[in-house]
């Protein structure tokens, strides 16, 4: 088991690189801009900048090639302690299996992003054990609630986590490790670069998608074995779910129930993170209490 990522502190280094889509330039420099405010140093990987203007009519930041290289510069950068991805979008996942798996073990630091990293994030823990973190990527930290306390989340003053505004559809409570994120990127991984399932408080959240392809998702993840084996599930924001064409018939209720039929844990929905306005940074990897009750995640 690797060594785990030193919690932030004041004047400590961000490295951003951008794994999935790019970022515009006005997003980059004024969310570096919001991280200085809070006593942190930003380091902007040139891969970045490159792909940073408006010129460019492609959702490209780059070969993955070049993303790999970004990546591995900054983790073995001492001078880098943590690494946050630009922004979501498409593609992440093409750099599983180009990743130094024991390069990334040998220098743990905080990693974070959401959506589309979904996949490196999971990736990582499973095959590292470093908790890496579903939280804010630098172009979300302009619109996110929870910015200063997921800071606080990532230099080790907080362990607690309020899932305020979820609900409860079975209660309970649970321990376990959190692993998760975005549905579709999440059920795509193969059992390499999935984390175990056993025992695991499994979240999840989506955008834009039809009701038939979430019910088509969770379908997969009940085959494979992961409803019976985890300790929780928790379902965060699913925006602008899509029912065109013939109506599909089930609500998005309707679509848990029948994929969760039998699962004895607790179940929550509409939990703070995803793609809508809020959005709670989860440790994927880290063990954790869940209480249905108090509607909070505490991590140990």
């Amino acid at each position: 088991m690797s060594k785990q990522a030193k919690p932030l502190q004041a004047g400590n280094t961000f490295g951003v690189m951008a794994p999935s889509s790019r970022i515009a330039r006005e997003d980059l420099d004024a969310a570096c801009a919001l991280l200085t405010t809070r006593g942190f140093r930003v380091a902007v990987h040139p891969q970045v900048m490159v792909y940073a203007e408006p010129e460019h009519t492609t959702q490209f930041a780059g070969t993955d090639a070049e993303k790999i290289k970004a990546f591995h510069d900054f983790v073995k950068d001492p001078n880098i302690h943590a690494i946050i991805f630009a922004t979501g979008g498409q593609r992440a996942m093409r750099l599983l299996d180009d990743l130094d798996y024991k390069l990334i073990a040998a220098n743990p630091k905080p990693i974070m992003g959401f959506s589309d990293s979904t996949s490196l994030l999971n990736s990582i823990a499973a095959r590292t054990g470093i908790v890496t973190w579903h939280g804010p990527t630098l172009k979300r930290m302009l619109k996110n609630p929870q910015l200063d306390f997921n800071l606080a989340l990532l230099s080790g003053t907080e362990n607690t986590i309020p899932l305020h505004g979820a609900q409860v559809l079975q209660g309970g409570t649970a321990k376990g490790h959190i692993i998760g994120g975005n549905l579709s990127n999440f059920a795509a991984l193969n059992d390499d670069d999935m984390p175990k399932t056993k025992d695991a408080i499994i979240f999840l959240e989506e955008i834009g998608e039809e009701l038939t392809t979430i019910d088509r998702h969770l379908c997969v993840l009940r085959r494979r074995g992961m409803f019976d084996k985890a300790a929780a599930i928790i379902f965060g924001q699913f925006t602008n779910m899509k029912d065109t064409g013939t109506p599909f018939g089930l609500s998005f209720a309707d679509v848990i129930q029948q994929n969760l039929e039998g699962f004895k844990g607790p179940v929550l929905w509409n939990a703070p993170f995803g793609h809508d306005v809020d959005l709670v940074a989860l440790p994927i990897g880290a063990k954790a209490a869940l209480d249905g009750t108090t509607l909070t995640i505490t991590a140990f």
